[in-house]
């Protein structure tokens, strides 16, 4: 796939270039999803099973660590990959998870960060929760094209790239998440059926979403590279051809 036009985009605009590039992009994107979730969907998996985080905690904790590193991991690859492919360049898999393997650190200290932050505002008010939400969506994304960049300054960086734009930004994550839901929706009407029809199908149905959402995953953060782009465009006209070097893996 050709690099897309870089201009400003609608909302639809931005989510028909997402899925151009996903389609384009597809092979990749599922390696580094295969990498950063087969692991923690399988352990989910063992422990839905097998009685739960309650009867089997330490591996609970186990399934959380790995959750929270190897998702760090696929989003910053993901990102890489995309970035790439949005700017006219072919990232491949393995040097784009080499590449996020050196952020690991400062993803996960962001992860954990944006989502304390997150939550408290959707404890104190929903509304404070959303705007906080929209404010920080593309933190990941802008700590892992502009490096070098803490933390806290990723958030900032996506709390004023935002500025005049969060019910798009917002828009764009929705309609992302609604394509990671489908899937399971699809696989619990289908688990109703063989309920209905006595068949056995806890294990069968958890497998099967599983392999879905690993194929279906890569979509929202495609939608959020490409966001992020949008919004430099419009606000800030920056040069490609500089931009394409500056964030191309080593």
């Amino acid at each position: 796939m050709a690099a897309p036009a870089l201009r400003p985009l609608s909302t639809g605009e931005v989510l028909d270039v997402s899925f151009g590039l996903y389609r384009s992009l597809f092979f990749t994107l599922v390696v580094v999803t295969t990498v950063s979730r087969l692991v923690p969907t399988v352990l989910g998996i063992y422990l839905n099973v097998s009685g739960g985080v309650l009867e089997h905690w330490v591996l609970g904790i186990v399934q959380f660590l790995v959750s929270i590193i190897l998702g760090a991991l696929g989003v910053a690859a993901t990102t890489f990959i995309v970035s790439g492919a949005y700017l006219g360049q072919e990232i491949s898999a393995e040097a784009a998870l080499h590449a996020a393997w050196g952020l690991i650190g400062r993803l996960i200290l962001l992860s954990l960060m944006t989502s304390l932050v997150i939550g408290v505002g959707v404890v104190l008010l929903i509304v404070p929760g959303v705007i906080l939400l929209s404010g920080l969506l593309l933190s990941t994304v802008a700590l892992v094209l502009e490096q070098p960049l803490t933390a806290t300054g990723a958030m900032s960086r996506s709390w004023e790239l935002t500025r005049g734009f969060r019910g798009k930004a917002l828009l764009t994550l929705l309609v992302a998440a609604l394509l990671l839901l489908i899937p399971t929706m699809i696989v619990g009407v289908l688990a109703g059926i063989a309920t209905l029809l006595g068949i056995p199908s806890q294990l069968l149905v958890q497998v099967l979403a599983g392999v879905l959402q690993i194929f279906v995953y890569p979509f929202m953060y495609v939608a959020l590279t490409v966001l992020y782009y949008d919004l430099r465009v419009r606000k800030e006209g920056f040069d490609l051809e500089l931009l394409a070097t500056a964030t191309q893996p080593a």
